[in-house]
């Protein structure tokens, strides 16, 4: 068979092909004509995007300044939390882990508390609480006997400072550990041991009172003067008093922050 046979069989599938090839190509000048920069710019971005994660996605001097910015937030984060974080001092730290000594290192420092505040408030002419609500807890576990001391520490403080500040009366006593802790659960970043203390007074003595508790003396010393740190404080009320109208009431919860690390909490 010759090829003008060839032709005479097939033309018409013959042209098809033939004019499909032209239009492809008519085609693809045009697209190329219309959209060859915009893809060939594409292609560059992908190139250079690909060598880009290819090679070191951070130079040293990118890891020196991530360094240097790591260090100065734990810094940051030591210095935060040595300003809430309470600092018992030596006379309510305990000394050793067994139950019995942590129960008589409790109740030594209440009774001393009883004596000197006792003290105190009779040369202030002010009155305290019975006992000053002080109450042994009911167990034989070390970390709720160490908890309890730092709240007696808490509370001398805040104590001597009401009577220093001319405050009247000290109504009430209520310490009440963290409820997670309490229950057993998880207790996060913070925990914190409730210290509520109802006094009475005049408006003048109680305002002086609140700031003092608030506010460390720039000669105290951490872990060792009563006013060594600020005293934080979750809730206030003031409302005034049912007996002598000049004098008000103040409920103030102040409390005990004890910080846990990561490690910690993870162990």
């Amino acid at each position: 068979m010759d090829l003008s046979e060839i032709w005479q069989e097939h033309k018409r599938f013959i042209v098809t092909v033939a004019s499909g090839a032209l239009l492809f190509l008519i085609a693809s000048s045009v697209v190329d004509a219309v959209y060859g920069a915009d893809l060939s710019e594409q292609r560059n971005k992908i190139g250079r995007a690909t060598n880009d994660l290819n090679g070191p996605l951070y130079t040293a001097a990118d890891k020196r300044e991530a360094e240097e910015q790591n260090e100065e937030l734990a810094s940051r984060a030591m210095d935060l939390e040595g300003a809430i974080a309470f600092v018992p001092r030596e006379a309510f730290r305990l000394v050793s882990a067994s139950p019995a000594a942590a129960q008589n290192s409790f109740m030594d420092a209440g009774e001393r508390l009883r004596s000197q505040l006792g003290d105190l408030a009779s040369r202030r002419r002010a009155l305290l609480p019975d006992g000053l609500g002080i109450v042994m807890p009911g167990t034989r576990n070390v970390d709720v006997f160490e908890r309890h001391l730092h709240a007696l520490d808490l509370l001398e403080r805040v104590v001597q400072l009401a009577l220093k500040a001319d405050v009247r009366r000290v109504r009430d006593v209520r310490i009440e550990l963290d409820r997670a802790f309490k229950s057993g659960r998880s207790l996060g970043a913070l925990e914190k041991t409730e210290v509520t203390v109802e006094v009475e007074g005049d408006p003048e003595a109680v305002t002086q009172w609140i700031a003092m508790c608030e506010t460390p003396s720039k000669d105290a010393t951490l872990g060792v003067d009563v006013r060594g740190q600020a005293l934080p404080i979750s809730s206030l009320e003031i409302r005034a008093a049912s007996v002598k109208r000049s004098d008000v009431l103040a409920t103030v919860t102040f409390v005990v922050v004890r910080i846990h690390s990561a490690e910690s909490e993870d162990a």
